[in-house]
């Protein structure tokens, strides 16, 4: 309906947080803070998108598949679907090196053209986009004339406040393991600009809430302005 009514993909936002809100330490390392439950339930929600997003920051720290690994047959491979306005993304990441087993796209504004030549060496599919800023319109408007009806949104924190602030965002959720990693400088779950009142804040309705092992899942979808 979404895809139809917007002619953009569907966007799920989903993030996993301590309870203080924080998704790495404070050197931005890759930290697994959910359990093995948690785990599992991330790889269904993979399984019921036709895509996958995250920053490049992300792709670069972390290095991770984006792979749905639900075991469960898929009408279409999951496509990756990086934001990369620096192009961090590395010929020797995981994303670069397996994309004869699931399609790899990076969006960027970087005009760093051997970047780009050995990332498509690799099978990468390099969008350009204009400089400044983020289009996430023009990216959502990119993946819907691909076809492609839904994005899962895994952050991070930019990416995550940026779809945040231009309200992109249909579907969100949490999943907060029970830790408090504290600290000014651990980066938080949601970045961008952010409300300046309540009243601009995005508030969800349609709650649902439920324990994955030790961790809780939190889903809810935003209310219209």
């Amino acid at each position: 309906i979404c895809w139809h009514k917007y002619q953009r993909p569907f966007v799920h936002l989903k993030l996993a947080m301590s309870l203080d809100g924080r998704i790495s330490l404070s050197d931005s390392v890759s930290t697994a803070l959910s359990g093995s439950a948690a785990r599992e339930r991330v790889q269904s929600l993979r399984h019921e998108h036709d895509a996958i997003l995250v920053g490049g920051n992300t792709a670069s720290v972390d290095n991770p598949s984006l792979t749905d690994r639900s075991g469960r047959p898929r009408r279409r491979p999951l496509t990756r679907v990086i934001l990369d306005n620096r192009l961090q993304t590395r010929p020797g990441a995981i994303i670069a090196t397996t994309t004869a087993d699931a399609p790899t796209i990076v969006f960027t504004n970087c005009r760093d053209t051997d970047k780009k030549a050995a990332l498509r060496n690799c099978g990468v599919e390099i969008v350009e986009l204009e400089l400044g800023g983020r289009d996430l319109t023009g990216v959502l408007a990119e993946l819907k004339d691909r076809e492609i009806q839904s994005l899962l949104v895994e952050g991070g924190t930019e990416v995550a406040g940026a779809f945040c602030d231009a309200r992109l965002v249909d579907k969100v959720t949490f999943i907060a393991a029970p830790i408090v990693i504290g600290g000014r400088e651990a980066p938080v779950a949601i970045g961008g600009s952010g409300a300046e009142t309540l009243v601009e804040a995005l508030r969800l309705s349609d709650l649902t809430i439920q324990r994955l092992g030790e961790d809780i899942e939190i889903t809810g979808y935003p209310t219209a302005a």
